[in-house]
C-alpha cells in the first residue's frame, strides 16, 4: 500500500469513526479552521456538521453556543485555541436546546513527527449518568433521614445535628453557658467534581470529614449539613474558641496530602456564637452562622468569619 492510499485509509477511518461513535468529535487545523465534524456532535448541539466543516473555529464556536442558555459563558468556558496545550477537560457544560443535556468537553493536541497539526475535541454525553447520580442522592438522602448517620462521611447527618443543638441550646441556657455553630464549606467543590468526576469529589468529601472528625474538641459534634457544607457545635465556646477551632479545622483540611495530588483542598468557615441572657434559639445560631460562612467566602477561598453576637 502506498503512502496516498494509506492516508486514504486513514481518512476513511476517520470519518468512519466520527460517524458512528457514540462521542461527538470536532477536529481544527493549526490555522483554527474547522477540517472535520461528527454526526453526534450536531445531534448534541442541534447543528449540520456538513455546514460548518472549512468554518473558522470561532463560527462553529457561535454556532455551538446558540444550543447554551447563556451563550456567552459557554464562549468563555470554551476559551481560545492553544495549540500547546496538553490534553485536558475543559468543562462539562449544561446544554438546553435541542434537548436538555449535560456535555463534557476535552481537547487534545493533534501530534504527528513532534508537530503540532492541530486539535481534536471530543464530546460526551454524560445526561444519564447525571440524572442517575441524582436519583441515587436522593434515594440516600431519604435514606439518610431515617437514620442518624450521613452514609457518605460517617459524621451526623442533619437532623440529628439539629436534635444536639436543641439539647444544647437548652442546656447553655440553663447553665448561662455560651455555645458555638461552625459552617464548613469545601473551597470550589463544583469546579472540582466538574475536572475530577463525582466519585473522587465524595472521596473529598470524606477525607475532609476526616480532617473535621479529628480536629475537633473531644466534646465537639461536627455533622455533614448537605452537599459540602458540614456544621460544628461547639458546647461551651465564645469567641475566641469558636476562632481557634475553626483555624485548627481549616489548616487540617489544608495541610492534608491526600485530598488530590495536583492542589490542596481548603475549606471556609463562618461561626455564630450564643451568648446569654439572648432570646435568640438555636436556628438563629445556624443561621448567624451560614451568614458569617458567606462573609467568609466573599473575601477567599479558606477564610474564616466569626460572629459573636452584636456585632453584624
Amino acid at each position: 500500500m502506498n503512502d496516498k492510499d494509506w492516508n486514504g485509509l486513514l481518512e476513511a477511518t476517520l470519518l468512519a469513526l466520527l460517524e458512528n461513535a457514540d462521542e461527538g468529535a470536532l477536529v481544527f487545523d493549526r490555522d483554527g479552521r474547522c477540517r472535520m465534524i461528527g454526526r453526534r456532535a450536531g445531534e448534541l448541539f442541534g447543528i449540520d456538521p456538513a455546514a460548518y466543516v472549512g468554518k473558522s473555529r470561532d463560527d462553529v464556536l457561535a454556532a455551538l453556543s446558540e444550543a447554551s442558555l447563556e451563550s456567552d459563558a459557554f464562549l468563555e468556558t470554551v476559551g481560545p485555541l492553544d495549540l500547546q496545550e496538553p490534553p485536558r477537560v475543559v468543562a462539562e457544560l449544561e446544554v438546553a436546546r435541542p434537548r436538555a443535556r449535560r456535555v463534557v468537553w476535552t481537547t487534545f493536541p493533534i501530534v504527528r513527527d513532534g508537530g503540532i497539526f492541530g486539535r481534536l475535541v471530543v464530546l460526551r454525553d454524560v445526561t444519564r449518568e447525571r440524572n442517575a447520580e441524582r436519583a441515587q442522592k436522593r434515594l440516600q438522602a431519604h435514606l439518610d433521614e431515617l437514620s442518624q448517620e450521613d452514609s457518605l462521611t460517617g459524621l451526623l447527618n442533619l437532623r440529628r445535628f439539629l436534635e444536639e443543638l436543641e439539647r444544647e441550646h437548652g442546656r447553655s441556657a440553663r447553665a448561662w453557658d455560651s455555645y458555638a455553630i461552625l459552617r464548613i464549606d469545601v473551597d470550589g467543590m463544583t469546579e472540582l467534581n466538574s475536572e475530577f468526576g463525582t466519585p473522587l469529589g465524595d472521596a473529598v468529601l470524606s477525607k475532609v470529614a476526616g480532617c473535621l472528625r479529628q480536629s475537633r474538641r473531644e466534646y465537639d459534634i461536627v455533622a455533614r449539613y448537605e452537599g459540602d457544607e458540614f456544621v460544628a457545635l461547639l458546647p461551651g465556646a465564645d469567641a475566641v474558641a469558636a476562632q481557634t477551632v475553626a483555624a485548627r479545622l481549616t489548616q487540617a483540611v489544608r495541610a492534608d496530602p491526600s485530598m488530590l495530588p495536583s492542589r490542596a483542598v481548603t475549606v471556609s468557615v463562618g461561626g455564630g456564637v450564643w451568648v446569654p441572657p439572648s432570646g435568640e434559639r438555636g436556628d438563629d445560631i445556624l443561621r448567624r452562622s451560614g451568614a458569617a460562612l458567606m462573609k467568609a467566602r466573599a473575601v477567599g477561598a479558606g477564610q474564616i468569619h466569626i460572629d459573636a453576637g452584636g456585632e453584624g
